[in-house]
């Protein structure tokens, strides 16, 4: 992929991120800073499409990512975001409301769920499983669509049994980022995890348009938070 593409790739990923929406040609010309005509903004669209990394739906004529368009964008392209001091000790107050370790991140974590319009799983064990902000994921565009929100009600169904992969999978000191199918939990969502102390995972869980950039710098302050 070419710096143009990137660039191309990066404006309709966050636009569609923010505006759940398809993201036509005049948008990018208009605010994408790219500097080069509609015709070539289309063409390098449909280059981008054919290589898999976007597709469109068939009532629009603008594109949104595929899974690889979201992948190559995490692995590529996503810079990190500064939390706001503001949230950063609205967490650290919460936390310390709690005598308890698991009661101060499942505090956190129901915070964190309000603010990032995500599901949050808390997780000590396969059998010892929190989860809070369900209903903000049945509010997202996505899961309007009811075989969507049979296969997300999976997602907890199953919970207890595909946990333990989750903790295979995210070692401590790392941000886990797992884009739709990728996620053992069910590829109707992404989700970004990280481990907190003792051992435990703590997961956001969004739609496959999630703003991973966000939810990882929430994780990673999460980590800090509970090393």
């Amino acid at each position: 992929m070419n710096e143009r593409q990137e660039q191309l790739l990066k404006f309709i990923v966050e636009s569609h991120i923010n505006l759940a929406e398809p993201i036509g040609s005049k948008l990018l010309a208009d605010e994408g800073d790219l500097e080069v005509s509609g015709a070539t903004i289309r063409n390098e669209m449909r280059e981008l499409e054919e290589q898999g990394y976007l597709t469109h739906p068939h009532t629009s004529s603008g594109r949104i990512p595929t899974e690889a368009g979201y992948k190559y964008y995490v692995e590529n392209i996503m810079l990190s975001v500064v939390l706001s001091k503001k949230v950063k000790s609205e967490m650290e107050e919460l936390a310390q409301t709690e005598k308890e370790l698991a009661a101060q991140i499942k505090r956190v974590g129901k915070f964190i769920a309000e603010w990032t319009d995500s599901a949050v799983v808390v997780a000590f064990s396969p059998d010892n499983i929190y989860y809070t902000g369900i209903s903000n994921l049945f509010s997202q565009p996505e899961f309007q669509d009811y075989d969507r929100v049979v296969q997300f009600s999976n997602i907890f169904d199953q919970c207890e049994d595909r946990i333990e992969y989750l903790f295979a999978l995210i070692k401590n000191n790392q941000i886990k980022i797992l884009v739709g199918g990728q996620n053992p939990l069910g590829a109707a969502c992404s989700l970004v995890g990280t481990r907190v102390r003792n051992g435990g995972l703590f997961v956001l869980l969004g739609p496959v348009r999630m703003d991973y950039a966000r939810n990882a710098s929430v994780a990673e302050f999460v980590s800090e938070l509970f090393e």
